[in-house]
């Protein structure tokens, strides 16, 4: 060692140059963390501000059908997110080059894979509902089956159908994964993934979000094109949260599960959407393992690896030694409590 590396280490054997390093990737992954987590917190902040001025106000307002979805998104959408901007500004971005078309056939495919694991993920998160409801003796509530069903169709439709996949696609793909890919496409991939399902904050969702989120971000990955994930993210919601909705609506969901036959009987617009609906997902669930095993044959890449390499121990530092993880994972715990 020669005596300018003797100056530059420290007592604590980590040299100046990779203390440096250690505090750069701490701030990169505090800039998404913080990014994401400000989001819930500062709409948690606002929404409570706009619901008593509301309340106090005009209690005639509070009360209406579409309330909870506008008091529940407008301040995430129109204030929370555009100010989160300034957070993920402090994360250097690591941008997509390639620019790839996906065809007809290709985007069905995706389509039908996403349908797959979301119907797969659910029936996963209604088993693990399952256990802890016989452990504490009450199934926790599907909160956004209780929105959607309480919010006329133009609420729903605005947004579950558009608002929604639009701005988490935008944040959660192409937000987290052009700051996380300098550790490599697939780390970058998995961890959008994961944090969407987590940031749901309730196993009715994470797994599917989960799953989805990671096919979404490699399709980012892969084209460069956020506009193929919101295109697809749309159409699980319009399907999945809209016209589902609607289709419960129109019958006795609890008559439908002890007499299917005189449910759909009273209905005939209901019976015929239900019908639609099981073709559908029988289709889609026979469509899902075709095109999962093409698009594995036919529609891969190596993924790219990581620009900055860190060791387990500089990964350790820089996640114990993260406020902005700490921040996130508080977030998350308090999501999950409180549906719980």
């Amino acid at each position: 060692m020669n005596e300018a590396d003797e100056k530059n280490v420290q007592p604590n054997g980590l040299g100046t140059e990779e203390k440096i390093s250690v505090a750069r990737e701490r701030l990169q992954l505090a800039s998404v963390c913080l990014g994401v987590a400000f989001i819930f917190l500062a709409s948690s902040i606002l929404q409570g501000i706009v619901h008593s001025v509301i309340l106090w106000n005009f209690p005639s307002i509070a009360s209406a059908d579409w309330y909870r979805w506008v008091i529940g998104s407008l301040p995430m959408y129109l204030f929370a997110m555009p100010l989160s901007l300034m957070i993920f500004r402090l994360g250097r971005v690591h941008p997509i080059a390639r620019r790839e078309r996906v065809s007809v056939p290709v985007f069905l495919a995706l389509l039908a894979v996403c349908f797959g694991l979301t119907y797969a993920g659910q029936i996963f998160g209604d088993l693990i509902n399952a256990i802890i409801g016989a452990v504490t003796g009450e199934v926790p509530e599907n909160n956004l089956e209780s929105m959607t069903m309480s919010a006329p169709l133009w609420a729903n439709l605005l947004f579950v159908g558009i608002l929604a996949p639009l701005m988490e696609e935008l944040f959660y793909r192409k937000l987290v994964i052009d700051r996380l890919r300098r550790y490599g496409d697939l780390f970058a991939i998995l961890a959008s993934g994961v944090l969407f399902g987590l940031i749901h904050g309730n196993f009715h969702q994470f797994f599917y979000a989960a799953a989805i989120g990671c096919l979404f971000g490699y399709i980012y990955v892969r084209t460069g094109r956020i506009g193929y994930t919101v295109a697809l993210h749309m159409g699980i919601n319009l399907v999945g949260g809209v016209y589902t909705t609607e289709m419960l609506r129109l019958l006795d969901t609890e008559l439908l599960a002890s007499d299917p036959i005189s449910a759909l009987a009273a209905s005939p617009v209901g019976a015929v959407m239900y019908l639609a609906y099981m073709g559908f997902l029988l289709l889609a669930s026979l469509g899902a393992v075709v095109a999962a095993v093409l698009l594995v044959i036919f529609w891969r890449r190596p993924l790219e690896g990581a620009s900055v390499r860190m060791h387990a121990r500089d990964w350790l530092r820089a996640a114990l030694l993260n406020p902005g993880i700490w921040l996130l994972c508080l977030v998350i715990f308090m999501l999950f409590a409180a549906n719980i």
